[in-house]
């Protein structure tokens, strides 16, 4: 009687938890979509301008623009999992992955001083993953790390990747 009362307070917990996300999700798109639409603004804004700085205005709105979307992919994901509860996996290119999300987490890390490194095996480059689930893996586990050598003197961050047999 015990195990299914604790199965029942376990079950209502994850349901709880699951409505939470729903609601986060939902809240958070509101923003997301308002994001985008300022950022469409921006773009026909900058179309009409000249100068020497346009260029870099327009990439870094493109960057914004592109971070949005992703996030909004982050939040649709998270609500199918909810909803299903389970993750989409699909054959992925390891190494562009990895690339791809360590070019986001490491922004500013250089000036930090930290020195990165790259080992990927040429063996391990398709995987069945869920996309989103291994992005959002590499970028806390990069910024974790980076942000764990903030008072070592020695900053050194190698990203690998192994093929298991």
């Amino acid at each position: 009687m015990q195990e299914l009362q604790s199965e029942l307070v376990h079950m209502s917990r994850f349901t709880a938890l699951g409505e939470m996300a729903l609601t986060l999700a939902h809240e958070i798109n509101q923003p997301l979509t308002a994001i985008r639409n300022y950022l469409k603004g921006c773009r026909r804004i900058l179309q009409r301008m000249e100068g020497q700085d346009v260029s870099m205005l327009e990439g870094a709105v493109s960057q914004a623009a592109e971070q949005a979307l992703r996030a909004g992919q982050v939040i649709r994901h998270l609500r199918e999992f909810v909803a299903r509860g389970e993750s989409e996996r699909h054959i992925e290119n390891l190494p562009k992955l990895i690339e791809e999300e360590s070019a986001l987490a490491l922004v500013g890390a250089r000036e930090k001083g930290v020195r990165i490194t790259y080992r990927l095996d040429s063996d391990a480059t398709l995987v069945l993953a869920d996309r989103i689930q291994i992005q959002q893996v590499l970028l806390n586990l990069i910024r974790n790390a980076i942000e764990a050598m903030q008072d070592s003197t020695r900053r050194e961050l190698e990203i690998a990747s192994h093929a298991l047999p």
